[in-house]
């Protein structure tokens, strides 16, 4: 029997553009799909617009929660032995599930497959492709660069009712915890090709931003992470995010937390030059 694939879509106030990562989803090759939006307290025509699907989709409404809220409201209404995440400004390639649930299939033990992504400007101009990605107990290479797009991955339920579900104080990097807490209690295989394309909006969350890289900092600091990842992979990532911490922090003239990071990153990691050249510039400046 072909296991079900559930398609979870979050979404909040994109009814212009919904459809296109629905009709990919209902455009795969692979046979047994199931479609669950979650309408994350939408004030536009959302509903209308997934009601033309008719019972094709699962079509779930809440109050506004957030990203992290949103998909864990979806988890519940999934019925699938796998679940695939597509966000709703995105869409995929039609063989997309096809190859990775042939993964699976060869890799019964991975919790997770993901794969590369295309990813395209607000204009619908193809950019670039994310970065390769790798299979395997990978949990330090992706401790040291997150190379999984959300709209990448398939997990399985055993894999989400093992390691739980996304963390809801995040409001950004909700994703990248969740990979890592995958990725230290299963193998993860990743296909390096673009079978999925992500939307680059400029107007979007930046994970690149100061609240991103405050986020991102919290979710490296989990206390799992110190005690698996060698200490000198851990200590130069942690100094990298403070690095670039103290650098947004001194963009905006706030010099004393400028400096209190850049110093924390010195500390983790003295040979650290560049740190050391804003470490002395912001010195100057305050």
């Amino acid at each position: 029997m072909v296991p079900t694939v559930s398609v979870l879509i979050p979404t909040y106030n994109r009814a212009t553009i919904i459809t296109k990562a629905i009709d990919s989803a209902l455009a795969q090759t692979y046979q047994s799909v199931e479609i669950v939006v979650v309408d994350d307290g939408s004030t536009d025509h959302t509903r209308e617009v997934i009601a033309g699907y008719g019972d094709k989709i699962v079509y779930v409404y809440q109050e506004n929660r957030g990203i992290a809220g949103a998909r864990n409201t979806g988890f519940r209404h999934c019925s699938g032995a796998y679940i695939a995440f597509l966000d709703s400004d995105d869409y995929w390639l039609p063989e997309k599930l096809s190859r990775q649930m042939e993964l699976f299939r060869q890799h019964p033990e991975y919790g997770m497959v993901a794969c590369q992504c295309a990813s395209i400007d607000a204009q619908g101009n193809f950019r670039k492709k994310n970065r390769p990605g790798a299979s395997g107990w990978i949990l330090e290479a992706l401790f040291y660069k997150n190379f999984i797009r959300t709209s990448a991955a398939v997990v399985t339920r055993h894999c989400i009712e093992t390691v739980g579900y996304f963390d809801e104080s995040l409001r950004e990097c909700e994703e990248y915890d969740l990979w890592l807490r995958i990725a230290a209690r299963f193998p993860i295989g990743f296909i390096n090709e673009p079978l999925a394309v992500y939307t680059d909006n400029p107007a979007g969350v930046s994970t690149d931003s100061l609240a991103g890289r405050l986020h991102r900092l919290r979710v490296l600091e989990k206390q799992y992470l110190q005690e698996r990842i060698a200490p000198h992979l851990y200590s130069r990532r942690i100094a990298d995010t403070c690095h670039y911490i103290g650098r947004h922090y001194g963009e905006r003239g706030n010099f004393a937390e400028a400096l209190q990071y850049l110093r924390r990153a010195q500390r983790l990691s003295p040979l650290f030059l560049k740190n050391l050249l804003y470490l002395s510039y912001y010195g100057l400046r305050r």
